[in-house]
Formats: structure tokens, sequence, C-alpha cells
């Protein structure tokens, strides 16, 4: 069972991270986090089995903690309760927002043969963040 907490934690990485996702975990996630449905709320409400929301969502659920491992930005920003990367002269938000937007792009394209490309963007996307 998850925490008040948890369920929290997981809103602000959708919000941080969730074009990163597929349209559909998004979805669902926003749905069960944000507008706090259950399982067969969710399930009722697209005409699926329960067992497809709980699958989806944990699927969207890993890749959000994926991405927060590899880029951290959620991390980064508890101090200030910021959902995005810090703000500071050098950060281009916009390059940001556009990069995430790419990668986002290639992880819906679902052909993903080679994971070298996935790597340097995420790269260039911690360089972005100021994370490395």
């Amino acid at each position: 069972m998850e925490t008040l907490e948890d369920k929290q934690r997981m809103g602000a990485l959708l919000d941080v991270y969730g074009g990163l996702l597929t349209e559909r975990q998004r979805d669902f996630l926003d749905l069960y986090y944000n507008e706090d449905l259950s399982y067969g709320e969710i399930a009722e409400a697209e005409s699926i089995s329960r067992q497809a929301v709980h699958d989806t969502i944990q699927h969207g659920k890993k890749a959000l903690l994926h991405f927060e491992e590899h880029l951290g930005l959620l991390a980064r920003n508890q101090n200030t309760g910021a959902a995005e990367p810090a703000q500071s002269d050098s950060f281009d938000m916009a390059k940001f927002r556009e990069e995430v937007q790419s990668l986002s792009a290639m992880v819906n394209e679902d052909i993903i043969y080679d994971t070298e490309p996935l790597r340097r963007k995420v790269k260039t996307l911690r360089k972005l963040a100021g994370l490395e």
C-alpha cells in the first residue's frame, strides 16, 4: 500500500518526467495519482481489465523511477520545492523541454535497436540540467 508521501512523490515525478512516458502511461498515472481514481475506476472508464490498468501504471512508475535515478531532477530541487530543473543564468528551459520532447519521441517509437542515441540524449539532458 502506498503512503500519501509515496503518491505525492510519484505525482511530482509525473510532473517532471511525464513527457517521457507513453500517452497511455501518462494518462493512467495522472488519473491514479492526481485524480485519485482506483484501478477499478480507471478500468471501467477505459473498458479494459483492472490488470491492464495495474500493469500500465506499474510500467509507468518503473519508468519514472528510472528517469529520476539517471537524471535526478526532482532530488536536485527538493530543497526549493521546484519540480523542474533549477533556474540559473546558464539554464535554458526551452532547450531542456525540446530535448525532453525529442527523447520522448525516441522512446515512444518502440523501435529502439541501438541504445546509444538514448544514452547521448540523457547525457545532453543531464548537462542542460547542470548535473554534469
